[in-house]
C-alpha cells in the first residue's frame, strides 16, 4: 500500500523559517528598517537646515551709511567695460579708497545702464564689498546717474556685513580717444549698513 503525501506545502510551515535559514531574511528586514529610519532622519535634518527659519540671524547693529567721494572712470567705447578708482569719506569706514569693475550699456541716444562690483577699503585695511546697478543720462561731456549698491560682505569688522545704499553721481569727461573715455566724478552716498 502506498500513501500519497500532499504536494501542497503552503499549509505546513517550512522548516527553514524556524531554523538558521530564516535568520538572513530577518536580518535583511531589520537592516532595511534601520536604513529607512536613518534616511528619514537625514531628510528631516536637511529640510530643517535649509528652511528660512533656520537661517542664521543677521548679526550686528544697523548704522547709517553716508559719505562723499571723487574718482576717475575709464570706459571702453568698444565694449562698455569700465573701471573706476575713488577716494572719499564713507561713514562708518572713515577715509576710504576703492575700485569698481563695471559694464555699461547704452539704452538710448542719451541714456545708459550699468552693473558691476565695488571694493571699498577703510584706512585700516578692512574691506566692504558691494554689487552695483545704476542708470543715468549723458551728453557729450557730462553724465548723471543714480546707483543702487547692495552690500555683499567684507573683511575685518565688515565680515558678514549687509545693507544697501544709493549713490548720486555727476561726471565730467576729461579725455576721449578712439577707444576709451575718461571721466572725473563726484558721488554722494546714503543708506544703511549692518555689521
Amino acid at each position: 500500500m502506498t500513501i500519497n503525501q500532499p504536494t501542497d506545502t503552503a499549509a505546513a510551515p517550512p522548516v527553514a523559517a524556524a531554523g538558521s535559514a530564516g535568520t538572513p531574511r530577518r536580518r535583511i528586514i531589520i537592516l532595511a528598517s534601520v536604513v529607512l529610519v536613518l534616511l528619514a532622519g537625514v531628510v528631516a535634518f536637511v529640510v530643517t537646515a535649509l528652511s528660512p527659519s533656520a537661517a542664521p540671524a543677521a548679526h550686528g547693529t544697523v548704522r547709517p551709511l553716508t559719505g562723499t567721494g571723487t574718482g576717475t572712470t575709464t570706459i571702453s567705447l568698444l565694449t562698455g567695460a569700465a573701471t573706476a578708482d575713488f577716494t572719499g569719506h564713507l561713514s562708518p569706514l572713515g577715509a576710504e579708497t576703492g575700485h569698481d569693475t563695471l559694464t555699461f550699456t547704452l539704452t538710448g541716444a542719451s541714456t545708459f545702464t550699468y552693473t558691476g562690483t565695488r571694493t571699498a577699503m577703510a584706512a585700516n585695511g578692512d574691506k566692504l564689498f558691494s554689487a552695483i546697478t545704476g542708470k543715468g543720462t549723458l551728453t557729450r561731456t557730462t553724465a548723471k546717474s543714480t546707483e543702487s549698491d547692495t552690500i555683499t560682505g567684507g573683511t575685518g569688522r565688515f565680515a558678514g556685513a549687509s545693507g544697501a545704499y544709493t549713490d548720486t553721481i555727476s561726471s565730467v569727461v576729461i579725455s576721449t580717444t578712439a577707444t576709451t573715455q575718461t571721466s572725473r566724478f563726484t558721488a554722494v552716498a546714503q543708506g544703511q549698513i549692518r555689521y
